[in-house]
């Protein structure tokens, strides 16, 4: 792709030295140039850009840009916006994908949640699921020395919505005889469980590092999202990319792929006890690294990228 771009967010990280989607656009694309400027508040982001599109001597063909926090940026220069976020009432947001020429969602799950919003005939639609890195998500022989036998694992927050992770403590109370692993991202510690003695067989882990978290997934053997909402849900693509089975609501990715069974099984409120004892008496039935690595994989994303950059 030879021509300019500009990519237009409000950061490219907010985690110093973490590497996110933004990273890689701007590595695919040598001629995307960053417009964060290591930070612009979403408050004057748009004025920003719009200021630099008058007074920049070389003008972008294309901008690729957040679609979800900050106004539409006012200019005919091709806009491709991704929309990652359900904001169904945010005008703003609205607005941005009724004005862009391409609005990538990266989920049909999410794309659904739109669909009635989009009242400009001539925008294009494009599912993009972002990529998980599978020759570093992988099965591997070692296993971390904290986690339990047979563990079945949660990554999440303590949040009850939209995480669900009320429906997590009472998997846990009802599977009396089963051992967990919590990666929690906000701190949650043990005298976080009330009067739950679980102690001997749940351990929890608090904002591990990416090669953590791929041994402790690889210590494993199954995978619980009991998230209300998730539009896409990363961290279960990473616990299928290392092959373990996966029992979630039908959001996000589990939504697009409800259809094929190698990935896990659906559960709800009422399920997920009888679900996760059905996934474990199978557990060799399930094949969910070679359900998505064809449809979430960083090259796959690549691809995608590549071709809807090359048809503006």
């Amino acid at each position: 792709m030879n021509k300019n771009g500009w990519l237009v967010n409000d950061t490219i990280s907010c985690i110093p030295g973490v590497k996110t989607f933004w990273h890689n656009l701007l590595e695919w694309f040598p001629k995307l140039t960053d417009k964060t400027n290591g930070y612009t508040d979403y408050s004057i982001l748009a004025n920003v850009i719009e200021n630099d599109l008058l007074n920049s001597k070389i003008v972008p063909y294309y901008i690729i840009r957040n679609g979800t926090y900050f106004r539409k940026i006012n200019t005919p220069i091709k806009q491709v916006s991704l929309i990652q976020d359900i904001h169904i009432n945010n005008h703003n947001q609205i607005d941005v994908i009724n004005n862009s020429d391409v609005v990538v969602f990266n989920t049909t799950y999410v794309y659904n949640k739109y669909a009635g919003l989009i009242n400009n005939s001539n925008i294009k639609i494009k599912i993009c699921p972002l990529g998980v890195d599978f020759n570093f998500f992988k099965p591997i022989p070692e296993r971390h020395l904290e986690v339990l036998p047979n563990s079945i694992i949660f990554i999440g927050d303590s949040s009850n919505y939209p995480k669900g992770f009320n429906i997590m403590l009472d998997i846990i109370r009802r599977m009396k005889s089963q051992n967990f692993v919590l990666i929690m991202k906000d701190n949650f510690l043990f005298n976080n469980l009330e009067t739950m003695d679980v102690t001997n067989r749940v351990k929890i882990f608090n904002r591990v590092n990416t090669e953590s978290v791929k041994l402790i997934i690889n210590s494993c053997i199954a995978a619980v999202c009991t998230s209300y909402e998730e539009t896409q849900h990363l961290s279960g693509i990473e616990c299928g990319a290392c092959n373990l089975p996966i029992i979630a609501r039908e959001v996000g990715i589990y939504f697009d792929c409800k259809n094929d069974t190698r990935w896990g099984e659906i559960a709800d409120d009422n399920t997920f006890v009888l679900k996760i004892n059905y996934v474990l008496e199978n557990i060799n039935n399930y094949q969910p690294r070679k359900c998505f690595i064809e449809k979430y994989s960083t090259e796959t994303c690549n691809n995608n990228w590549v071709s809807l950059i090359e048809s503006l």
